[in-house]
């Protein structure tokens, strides 16, 4: 009896859900908004595309189940966590700045201007904590699995190629997402989701390096 209460206790912790609150508070502090000191004469980037909602970070419960038998217990808690794009946003041009100078984007320009206005750019993704125990007399079983899914977003940016107020050519660029979801296996649920924040925020710097090596074939 007393081996059984504690396999109890022992998967009431493991099971134990996070809600969107807690959530939130993981992520918010890896996302602010940002002041971009540095500019370029030649090179306009448009954020105004991007939807800019009300606070940093948007976590909504998806799913939440949780089932608690005599010998089977099952559960499932789910959360979309939603960045606001314009935050993101910042951060492409930030990246884009610095390429377009290591990549001589203004050389390549000869004295004519860019106009960008970034229409989408990845902002959000789902965490997931979900799996099923099974009670016997003197064990448990748990199997489970604790993730992060990507959304399906890319980055699309159109532009203007300029000069003298004329309008020489203009197009739409796509760096195509694609990134996999990350699988926690053994750190908690606040490092694990800083890790996989990391990794968005490194993916989204290499997917505007594409965007600037696109331009410049383009231009």
């Amino acid at each position: 009896m007393k081996q059984i209460i504690l396999s109890i206790f022992t998967i009431l912790f493991i099971t134990s859900c996070i809600g969107t609150k807690r959530f939130t508070g993981f992520v918010d502090p890896k996302f602010q908004y940002k002041q971009i000191s540095q500019t370029r004469d030649n090179i306009t980037i448009d954020l105004t595309g991007l939807e800019n909602t009300n606070g940093t970070i948007k976590s909504t419960k998806v799913k939440s189940q949780f089932v608690p038998a005599i010998l089977y217990w099952q559960w499932n808690n789910t959360i979309k966590c939603e960045v606001n794009p314009t935050i993101v946003g910042q951060s492409f041009e930030e990246y884009f700045l610095q390429y377009s100078d290591s990549l001589s984007v203004q050389d390549k320009l000869q004295g004519r201007k860019i106009e960008l206005k970034v229409e989408k750019i990845p902002s959000s993704f789902v965490y997931t904590h979900r799996g099923n125990s099974i009670i016997f007399i003197i064990a448990y079983t748990v199997n489970e699995l604790e993730a992060i899914f990507p959304q399906e977003q890319d980055i699309v940016v159109s532009y203007k190629l300029t000069q003298d107020g004329s309008v020489l050519k203009e197009g739409k660029l796509t760096a195509s997402n694609k990134s996999q979801p990350l699988k926690n296996v053994w750190k908690s649920t606040k490092k694990f989701t800083w890790l996989y924040i990391d990794q968005f925020k490194q993916k989204n710097k290499t997917m505007t390096k594409e965007i600037v090596e696109k331009l410049i074939t383009e231009i």
